[in-house]
């Protein structure tokens, strides 16, 4: 019913637990400020979400990436909070690439995708992830803009955050270096065009820099909420994982087969 992963320092075993750090994020956030038994409803989701992928149970991928979101639609009916459809369906979206990126990286069997097939669906739910992290999750796009956003926490307060001018210099900085490095790993990894030695990978890295440098300007911004030192790092760890491995570990197989070739 389940199979114990292999824990070392294999980039392939770094991205199963980039993959169960994102949902222990998620359970940690959640179960902040519940009152009552039913609170801890969707903290429960997150952490058995997580373990079951950790953990390869049968059918945790599709699971997760359906179960999470219609649980969501169906509490939202049953509370009368139309909105959380909306949260619905940005989950489906996010949760989706995370739980099936390891997989298509790695070439699980399960699958039942050839190696052409797998590399262009580990590109395209890459490319859809990366963009929503990007343009969505993170405020590097107001950051590099105003130098000023508004986050809203998970008990729905709201905070308006702001940066300096060097800060927000280096906000641009980052906002260009996740275009530049979406580009190349749409390029090269979905196009196939040739950009001499740059390589999806190259790509992947760039873009996990830029939503590093995102991370840490929240971290030091003026006027954000309280937060847990060690979930934001869990969480900055994850995510920089779920973006800068898939693209090592899918694209580079390919490569060495063709040279072994």
């Amino acid at each position: 019913m389940f199979k114990m992963p292999t824990i070392d320092l294999s980039a392939k075993s770094l991205l199963m637990l980039s993959q169960l750090g994102f949902f222990v994020c998620f359970t940690y956030w959640f179960s902040q400020g519940a009152d009552s038994n039913s609170d801890y409803l969707f903290p429960a989701l997150f952490a058995i979400s997580g373990l079951a992928l950790f953990l390869s149970v049968p059918n945790a991928r599709m699971g997760v990436t359906l179960g999470v979101p219609a649980f969501m639609i169906i509490m939202g009916l049953a509370t009368g909070e139309n909105d959380m459809i909306f949260w619905a369906i940005f989950m489906l979206l996010m949760f989706g690439p995370i739980a099936y990126m390891p997989a298509l990286a790695s070439g699980d069997s399960t699958l039942g995708l050839e190696d052409g097939d797998r590399t262009m669906r580990l590109g395209i739910v890459w490319l859809a992830f990366t963009l929503l992290m990007v343009f969505m999750m993170s405020s590097l796009v107001q950051a590099a803009q105003d130098g000023e956003w508004t986050e809203e926490d998970f008990d729905q307060s709201e905070y308006t955050m702001s940066i300096d001018s060097t800060e927000q210099t280096i906000a641009q900085v980052g906002l260009g270096l996740a275009v530049i490095g979406i580009l190349v790993f749409l390029l090269t990894a979905l196009v196939g065009m040739e950009l001499g030695p740059m390589l999806p990978w190259h790509g992947g890295a760039m873009t996990a820099g830029a939503l590093l440098i995102g991370q840490y300007l929240w971290l030091v911004a003026d006027g954000g909420p309280d937060y847990n030192l060690a979930s934001e790092v869990i969480f900055i760890l994850s995510l920089v994982g779920l973006i800068a491995l898939p693209p090592c570990i899918g694209y580079r197989s390919s490569d060495d087969t063709t040279e072994s070739e």
